[in-house]
């Protein structure tokens, strides 16, 4: 049994590791409910292209009128290529319809379109956080 101990311990470390890798890479908090679909209006504010995880920031203002600041996650930027999206896609003062799975009370979603003012499309991959129910 002592033989066997450092190899336990060594498969236990690999799979805490793996769990964690995994648990980066979740999308199990952001809403596949269409109740919290969100579709907002604004202007670009930061576009970051790249690896893990893409990031679209845009300002509109919420139901009282107050600015505010969405964020949407999408998938690295090579997949994004693969779609069509490139770093000069969007830019910042790009006037957009964005939409997306929010994380239910915050303002953080996974993005499901962007539309911009020309009437460009911009589709990401599906992944796991695209509910079943979405067909832009």
């Amino acid at each position: 049994m002592r033989r066997w101990l450092p190899i336990l311990a060594l498969v236990a470390i690999a799979l805490g590791g793996a769990v964690k890798a995994f648990a980066h890479h979740s999308t199990g908090y952001y809403s596949k409910e269409q109740k919290d679909f969100v579709r907002i209006q604004g202007k670009v504010v930061r576009w970051e292209y790249r690896s893990p995880h893409s990031q679209l920031y845009v300002e509109t203002t919420d139901k009282d009128g107050k600015v505010v600041v969405w964020r949407f996650e999408s998938t690295p930027a090579a997949w994004l290529l693969r779609e069509g999206f490139t770093k000069d896609s969007l830019s910042v003062g790009d006037q957009v319809t964005v939409e997306g799975f929010p994380i239910p009370g915050q303002l953080f979603a996974w993005l499901g379109k962007v539309t911009k003012q020309d009437g460009t499309r911009l589709l990401p991959q599906r992944s796991t956080a695209t509910p079943d129910w979405w067909n832009p």
